[in-house]
């Protein structure tokens, strides 16, 4: 049954009803969306989204000129483990919108996108957590630029790593790592390392929606052989 937001009309019912690529579509002709966030900690039973950078990619490009971004008030306290990580402080939230408020900026920019992110199951609990607490749930597939990267090493080098964190990726791509841990920067990087990575995929296979995708199905395949 499809949840309708608590707010009929506008950016909420827009988002619920906006048509996704088809998973059969070419990547490139495909509408995606780079995200990222910014959290008070990692769990997301317990934890909050404090900032979002979100950049949408069309035609296998960037396109800056729609990046969004900004910070989100938390309902509870900032912890002080995670100040050191993405330097925000309390005090930098105290004029922010709430995340409901926030949410209206992100999904003009997700709406009718297959969405990307680094280690994708952290935005995936998130996000989800925040459409559902405004009636809505989470559309289309999120890919992880992660598992790519553990296929691309893969095929590189029979290399099959048991994590490769955001700027290390990047690095081995030959791409900066701009501004890591701000929520904006991350997103950058990460969909400046998921337009390599699909294109060097491209190369040795056809690649699809559906394809990236089910990443994670793929990887789960190597490591079963991988020695």
């Amino acid at each position: 049954m499809k949840l309708r937001p608590r707010r009929f009309g506008g950016t909420f019912a827009a988002y619920a009803d906006a048509s996704l690529p088809r998973r059969q579509t070419p990547w490139r002709q495909a509408r995606w969306c780079a995200l990222d966030f910014e959290l008070t900690g990692l769990d997301p039973e317990r934890d909050e989204i404090i900032s979002f950078g979100a950049i949408p990619i069309a035609d296998g490009r960037l396109q800056m000129a729609q990046a969004v971004s900004g910070l989100v008030r938390p309902r509870g306290e900032i912890g002080e483990a995670s100040i050191p990580i993405h330097g925000i402080r309390a005090t930098d939230l105290v004029h922010a919108p709430p995340l409901e408020v926030a949410l209206e900026v992100l999904l003009k920019a997700i709406a009718g996108a297959a969405l990307v992110a680094h280690t994708a199951a952290v935005e995936r609990a998130f996000l989800g957590n925040a459409l559902r607490a405004v009636g809505l749930r989470l559309r289309g597939p999120i890919v992880d630029t992660e598992e790519l990267g553990f296929i691309w090493l893969h095929d590189r080098s029979r290399e099959l790593r048991p994590r490769i964190p955001l700027s290390d990726l990047a690095a081995e791509l030959g791409l900066p790592a701009d501004r890591p841990h701000d929520a904006l920067g991350d997103a950058l990087t990460t969909g400046q390392v998921f337009i390599a990575l699909a294109s060097h995929l491209e190369s040795r296979h056809h690649e699809t929606v559906g394809s990236l995708a089910g990443a994670s199905r793929r990887v789960a395949g190597l490591r079963v052989f991988h020695p």
